[in-house]
């Protein structure tokens, strides 16, 4: 259970760090140019190819058991840092409160990360289910 937990830690740890580099670039270089939704679609696949093979690289080098049950645990417990994380980020560096940080999900653009953000914590569950087929 500890390897799942560290797992599900260093997964949110690396994709949060990634995202947190890109969503500065696509702020800087991309929304001005393209606009929110168009700037997020296209930093989208980039930190979700990225999160695809840090996923591969954490399952494999923590020897983490395709079943379901441990890699399920491991996409929750990254996706509740990663919700964590960014509420934090929200209310302490965006002077925001905890509304404020929900009312974001309005935007079309916000809508688009949250569901990049479920793609990443269902990849461990995804690996998972490929590597057990491949057995077969």
């Amino acid at each position: 259970m500890t390897n799942i937990l560290r797992a599900g830690f260093f997964y949110f740890l690396g994709v949060f760090t990634m995202g947190f580099i890109l969503g500065a670039l696509r702020q800087f270089f991309l929304v001005p140019y393209t606009g929110p939704v168009i700037a997020v679609l296209i930093e989208l696949p980039l930190i979700l190819v990225f999160a695809w093979y840090l996923c591969r690289w954490l399952t494999s080098r923590l020897r983490i058991s395709p079943d379901h049950y441990g890699r399920l645990v491991m996409g929750l417990v990254a996706f509740s840092c990663l919700i964590i994380g960014e509420l934090l980020i929200s209310v302490l560096l965006q002077a925001g409160g905890l509304a404020d940080f929900f009312l974001t999900f309005d935007l079309p653009e916000n809508r688009i990360g949250l569901g990049g953000q479920i793609a990443f914590a269902l990849f461990p569950l995804i690996q998972g289910y490929a590597e057990t087929s491949a057995r077969r």
